[in-house]
């Protein structure tokens, strides 16, 4: 596996309500980018994420799981959430060490509780959100009732990439407004056939499309000069507008997806990959004396650790975002919270219970490493030149108003 750099790599936490798809997207996802060679399902207790024994028993995700993919020469790390709310800090966890929330809607209810949770959290922690909408082959699937639920909850700032030609047993055709293409499935899902729009779908494709340009533009003033000369951006123009919008929480595409039959999932990654912000595009991180942590490989290193797990076989795991310089094994580094001095030994890419070493990592990657003397979750390493200071990471819970203070090098969030 090739080393990545920070303007290569996009943090993704993979939340939504129970039941609503996430594990079987990851699957879908993994197998797509031939990190898997199989899918798995969560009926037969083999999917990459859930592989707790807890989690198997009861068929539902206790843990967030750290796994990534790599798509089109990009590197998408991505959590996939708990959905149930007994186990919400675990989405809090993910949120805090990505930059955008992939907020999936079971598509035969719609929003529920949890979407509404979820969807409070990103906002009290400024993260850009995605709307997914997921099992539109359900008898239960009313897209449009979905869509303007969703508009009537969350704002005109929802707006449409795609919508299916119909949902059911029968769904495998979207049409894509940003690509201005039709994308269709055969019954294996996988890979799509992408056609032109057909011409009974051109009237609804193009008032749709009408509304994603005029969003796009809002978010830039050379885009806006543009679409009051012409009312028309080009492919790449539009890109640039979605992305500056999801930075700003100024705009929450709504994308289609069949999880289960694998439709849906590549076109999803492909967005990923080219739209969402990178590390570098993001709001800066401060430490609490006010100066920058520099998501950039050249400045001193830092890693923070989110996540501790315990493994059979191999004992205790430690999760990690490389949040400025590079990681390498056998790099010394100190420990900021507790004094102490440790040697990082193997380095790995996260795939669930796999796990792919790797000789590097630079900042903004997510890793993990094992052996550890005296890491706990919450600690941060640091090179020789890295500047200490006590950092807060806000973290909401119910009443959505409390500090943690887990580390002396916490992040704040400017």
């Amino acid at each position: 596996m090739r080393v990545y750099q920070t303007n290569e790599i996009k943090n993704i936490a993979l939340v939504g309500s129970a039941g609503s798809g996430k594990t079987t997207l990851a699957e879908s996802m993994l197998f797509g980018s031939g990190v898997i060679k199989r899918r798995g399902t969560v009926e037969a207790k083999n999917t990459v994420s859930d592989y707790f024994p807890v989690e198997q028993e009861y068929g539902y995700s206790v843990f967030p799981t750290v796994f990534h993919v790599e798509w089109n020469n990009k590197k998408l790390n991505i959590i996939d959430c708990p959905g149930a709310d007994d186990f919400v800090s675990g989405t809090i966890t993910a949120l805090n060490v990505t930059d955008i929330a992939l907020i999936l809607i079971n598509g035969q209810y719609g929003p529920e509780v949890g979407t509404q949770n979820n969807f409070r959290y990103t906002d009290k922690l400024k993260k850009p959100v995605i709307f997914l909408i997921n099992q539109l082959d359900s008898e239960k699937c009313d897209f449009e009732n979905i869509t303007n639920t969703m508009k009537d909850i969350y704002g005109e700032k929802c707006v449409q990439i795609q919508y299916p030609v119909q949902t059911g047993p029968g769904f495998n055709t979207i049409i894509d407004v940003l690509v201005m293409k039709k994308y269709s499935w055969g019954a294996e899902g996988g890979s799509p056939k992408i056609e032109d729009i057909p011409a009974e779908e051109m009237d609804k494709a193009l008032a749709l499309h009408k509304k994603l340009v005029e969003a796009a533009a809002e978010n830039d003033e050379g885009l806006m000069e543009k679409f009051f000369e012409s009312e028309s951006l080009t492919e790449d123009e539009l890109r640039e507008g979605i992305r500056k919008g999801l930075v700003t929480r100024s705009i929450f595409p709504i994308f289609c997806v069949c999880a289960g039959k694998d439709m849906g999932v590549r076109r999803l990654m492909e967005f990923l990959g080219n739209v969402v912000p990178f590390v570098s595009e993001m709001p800066k991180l401060h430490n609490t004396r006010g100066e920058e942590v520099l998501a950039e490989t050249s400045a001193p290193s830092s890693i923070y650790f989110f996540k501790t797990g315990m493994e059979p076989h191999i004992g205790e795991v430690s999760y990690f975002k490389v949040m400025s310089g590079c990681v390498k094994s056998g790099d010394d580094l100190t420990n900021a919270d507790r004094g102490s001095k440790e040697r990082i030994g193997q380095l790995y890419a996260c795939a669930g219970s796999n796990r792919i070493a790797v000789d590097q990592l630079n900042a903004g990657d997510i890793g993990c490493t094992v052996k550890l003397k005296d890491v706990k979750t919450g600690n941060t390493l640091m090179g020789k030149n890295a500047k200490t200071g006590s950092i807060l990471l806000n973290i909401p819970t119910r009443n959505m108003h409390v500090l943690l203070r887990p580390s002396t090098h916490k992040i704040l969030r400017s």
